[in-house]
């Protein structure tokens, strides 16, 4: 563990992760540190004579023994600024936070982290610039396996980054697993406006909206036309069908409101219809 984000561990060791809509608060951290307390306290004695020995999970259960470390998606600004005096952390190094008052307590903040191998497990949680640094570092440096854990588990921390510098390499072989399907979907139906804020969804919908107004319009062009000029020549409502142009056939569409025949619209070529 010497060569990890979590070289501080000792014998027993409690992990607390906050969410990006977990965010730390002091009634959260008096709960995680009433459990860490209790931790290895509820252990079963097998007889009255063992509870008055020293064992080696009594020794292991010592304070001196045990750390409890909470890894913050959210940096919780208050309790480390305005509680200081009251919690007692103090910046150890960049991103990790350590109070010493009754057993070891760390707190961990991703998007503070150095871009070294040994923060890369945590750096999929990070946010913002440092997440992006991170993306662009797997990239260059070929690490497939955390770009799998970076859409895996940091897909719902900051979407938009890990998206727009995922799509930026078409060289890497990534897929989404079912679960990362499954996030992303609960995010966007959480928060629906952030999909609206990616520009490949944007040019998606904008497509999508476009084909759908085409087809609309199409089906309203050929209705019209069987109403008032039955029976309508194939070749016109193969026309219409394989046109694309929106403008185009908004044209087509005021045409027939007016005109008294089919031949007085551009549907007909007139030059064919003189000839026959």
């Amino acid at each position: 563990m010497q060569n990890t984000a979590f070289s501080h561990f000792r014998q027993v060791n409690a992990i607390e992760i906050k969410g990006i809509n977990d965010p730390l608060t002091l009634i959260d951290y008096t709960k995680i540190m009433a459990k860490a307390w209790g931790l290895g306290a509820f252990k079963l004695e097998e007889d009255e004579e063992e509870e008055l020995t020293d064992s080696d999970d009594a020794l292991n259960s010592y304070p001196s023994k045990r750390t409890l470390t909470i890894i913050c998606v959210t940096l919780p600004t208050k309790l480390l600024d305005q509680l200081e005096t009251e919690v007692g952390f103090t910046k150890q190094a960049e991103g990790i936070y350590h109070c010493p008052d009754g057993f070891s307590q760390w707190i961990i903040h991703p998007s503070e982290l150095p871009l070294v191998p040994k923060n890369y497990p945590l750096l999929p949680l990070a946010q913002g610039n440092k997440l992006e640094e991170f993306i662009a570092l797997c990239l260059r440096e070929n690490l497939v396996n955390y770009l799998q854990l970076i859409m895996d588990i940091g897909i719902t921390t900051d979407p938009n980054v890990i998206l727009r510098k995922i799509l930026e390499t078409k060289q890497m072989n990534l897929t989404l697993h079912e679960d990362t399907r499954h996030y992303l979907n609960q995010y966007f139906l959480e928060m629906p406006e952030e999909m609206t804020k990616i520009p490949t969804f944007q040019d998606a919908l904008a497509i999508s909206e476009r084909r759908a107004a085409v087809r609309t319009i199409r089906n309203t062009l050929i209705r019209q036309l069987h109403r008032k000029f039955a029976p309508v020549p194939d070749n016109v409502v193969q026309k219409i069908e394989t046109a694309n142009n929106l403008e185009q056939l908004d044209n087509w569409l005021d045409q027939i409101v007016i005109a008294d025949s089919l031949a007085d619209t551009e549907l007909i070529d007139t030059k064919k219809a003189d000839k026959t």
